[in-house]
């Protein structure tokens, strides 16, 4: 059993919304996105999606797009982005999933999931630039307390591992939004990963970034850009 992740992979089948006014890496994406996963991800595997999944502005525009990934092999826990408006109460997805029998997705909020001997965790996040307004702060700090709401689950559920199997598992955070910026400035989802001696976290939202400078590692942490784009749509793979 192994475990992936690819965010950002922007679906649309219930909705118009083109992904190839993007660039050409965009065209037939969403045949790309099926032959390497088809190809890579077994029945048995399993994939975090952390966010950007569907255009859809609704359950019912989105109830495609999920379909379409439930269709493929594997697990998929997902995660929430800034673009999907569709996301609604965990009771409203859960009900999705039951009527139309999506019981390969499983939804991550404010919680943390086990999976191929990791424990996974993590929250949308929120862009930590230079100069921020008020309300950007106050999300920055509501997804801190996200972030930490999800480790302190991360951290009971990694607890009753070990003492159920004698090992500890690792904690991985995953986000939306890239942590570190190149603004380096306080930011309070950073503060609450060191606390937790977080050692690996994986992003998306960050398009066409081929060639540009990207903070790999800080204060201990790795981190990984893999928006569906920047990896060809080809599921990353956790060891």
């Amino acid at each position: 059993m192994a475990l992936y992740t690819l965010a950002d992979v922007h679906l649309s089948f219930g909705t118009d919304k083109p992904m190839d006014v993007f660039g050409g890496r965009w065209v037939h994406y969403e045949q790309k996105l099926k032959e390497y996963w088809e190809y890579l991800v077994r029945p048995e595997d399993t994939v975090v999606i952390p966010g950007d999944i569907s255009w859809g502005m609704n359950l019912e525009e989105a109830a495609p797009d999920l379909a379409f990934l439930h269709a493929l092999p594997g697990r998929k826990i997902l995660m929430k982005g800034n673009h999907d408006l569709w996301w609604s109460s965990l009771a409203k997805l859960e009900h999705l999933k039951e009527e139309k029998q999506l019981e390969s997705l499983t939804f991550l909020q404010n919680s943390a999931l086990y999976a191929e001997g990791k424990v996974i965790c993590g929250s949308r996040g929120w862009m930590c630039e230079d100069s921020m307004t008020a309300a950007d702060e106050k999300v920055l700090r509501r997804e801190g307390l996200r972030f930490e709401m999800s480790l302190n689950a991360a951290e009971k559920l990694a607890d009753k591992t070990e003492a159920e199997t004698g090992v500890r598992p690792e904690i991985i955070c995953f986000s939306h939004y890239p942590v570190v910026t190149p603004a380096q400035r306080e930011n309070p989802i950073l503060s609450v990963l060191v606390e937790h001696k977080i050692k690996r976290v994986y992003f998306g939202h960050l398009h066409n970034w081929d060639g540009k400078p990207l903070i790999e590692e800080w204060a201990g942490i790795h981190f990984t850009l893999v928006s569906a784009d920047a990896v060809l749509f080809i599921p990353v793979r956790i060891d």
